[in-house]
């Protein structure tokens, strides 16, 4: 997902007044008085799968597309070295049922492979993201882990995957946030860096050719500062203007 940008100035042009409309891909929302969804995935929006098999989970493999059903652009990545050879989209799914109390597609990474994806928190406050979690069939050290980079990854802007082995964007270079295993979903909450123009969000799992980690319910939120609430208020009233002329 490409970066987003907020004018911080009170007086603009009108087009840039418009652009800042066109961010009104934010959606405000309900965790926190007026507060934006920067990102939102549920998966749901996948409703075509294999047929069942008892045997298998009916998956589509690959890395989640907004041409299949994403809500959002994902990205695929590699943090060590996998146990099966293959590329990193084998390692990448969405899975139709998610498991024990979560009946409903969602996200799935297997063999040192995860899920990624880009927001932008300039002119916010109170980056938060939520997610729900858990893995399959995880045993020893596997384990489903979640962190953040801060900056631009150069690779995503020409492919929408990249093995990070052994470059600057080794997972010793994120900052983490959770390393767990659990055979049951469970919601989990960490504060992202305000302020940044890049931000890398990414799940993999730790280890495992057939254990899964599997995500879902995937938001980031903030609060726009009043600079910014200010821009969108006045792109929505010229909006309406210009409605009105018409």
């Amino acid at each position: 997902m490409r970066p987003r940008t907020r004018e911080r100035a009170l007086v603009v042009p009108r087009v840039a007044l418009l652009g800042a409309l066109a961010l009104g891909a934010l959606s405000f929302g309900a965790t926190a008085p007026g507060a934006a969804t920067l990102f939102s995935e549920d998966f749901n929006g996948y409703t075509s799968f294999p047929a069942f098999d008892p045997f298998l989970d009916p998956v589509n493999p690959g890395l989640p597309s907004l041409g299949e059903g994403a809500d959002e652009a994902w990205y695929g990545i590699r943090f060590d070295n996998p146990s099966t050879a293959g590329s990193i989209e084998s390692d990448l799914a969405v899975q139709q049922i998610g498991g024990l109390l979560n009946p409903t597609p969602v996200g799935r990474f297997e063999d040192e492979a995860g899920l990624a994806f880009q927001i932008n928190t300039i002119g916010m406050t109170g980056s938060t993201l939520d997610f729900d979690w858990r893995t399959f069939s995880a045993t020893g050290t596997d384990r489903l882990r979640a962190g953040y980079y801060v900056g631009e990854i150069p690779a995503f802007s020409s492919s929408s995957t990249f093995d990070a082995r052994s470059t600057a964007y080794a997972w010793a270079n994120w900052t983490a946030l959770l390393s767990g295993k659990n055979d049951i979903f469970q919601h989990a909450t960490y504060a992202l860096p305000d302020n940044q123009a890049s931000i890398w969000v990414v799940f993999w799992l730790d280890n495992g050719e057939g254990d899964y980690g599997k995500i879902d319910n995937v938001v980031v939120t903030a609060v726009p500062e009043p600079s910014a609430l200010l821009l969108l208020s006045a792109a929505g009233a010229l909006l309406a203007l210009r409605r009105r002329r018409a």
